[in-house]
């Protein structure tokens, strides 16, 4: 299993080794840095993920912040939000697709096949956005078996840290 944060400005995805620690996958495409930019462009029709698309932040056919319209629609139309490069149009869905599948491909090149994945979302995401979330995540061949809030990994990561053992119920405040 992996975890991602699919992340407005950067995302991540780390794995549990054989000790019990969570592990950053770097991203392998991008000089093994721990964070690959959430941001996706269109160059000669090819598609760049990452610090290669920073680069080009601000020119017509590169995207990043685009999570932040994850879930929202058109009143009248009740369709997502339309980014247009080269021609061909994209929504946030597609575009966080194109950076999971970055993920996925920086986590099977490092581990080999996946079973499934974690991925962590905003506490204040409503349905409509987990639910792109769901779909940007099988766009990209990604199992999802989780979606959970971060302030809740926060929690469970420094409870795995700390040793403390979980039984009970607990209360996540954000």
């Amino acid at each position: 299993f992996i975890g991602i944060d699919l992340g407005t400005t950067f995302s991540v995805v780390a794995h549990v080794d054989e000790t019990g620690r969570p592990v950053i996958i770097p991203d392998q495409y991008s000089g093994d840095t721990n964070l690959t930019p959430s941001v996706v462009a269109w160059a000669k029709g090819e598609e760049h993920v990452g610090y290669a698309a920073k680069r080009t932040l601000g020119e017509k056919s590169t995207f990043g912040h685009f999570k932040r319209d994850m879930g929202y629609r058109d009143e009248k139309t009740k369709k997502e939000k339309i980014y247009t490069a080269d021609g061909k149009s994209y929504t946030p869905t597609t575009l966080s697709a194109a950076v999971l599948t970055r993920l996925r491909k920086n986590a099977e090149k490092a581990l080999g096949s996946l079973d499934g994945a974690v991925v962590t979302v905003p506490a204040n995401f409503a349905e409509e956005a987990r639910q792109d979330t769901m779909a940007a995540a099988k766009l990209a061949g990604l199992n999802v078996k989780h979606i959970i809030n971060e302030p809740t990994a926060a929690a469970l990561y420094y409870c795995s840290q700390s040793g403390l053992e979980l039984s009970g119920k607990y209360a996540v405040y954000d």
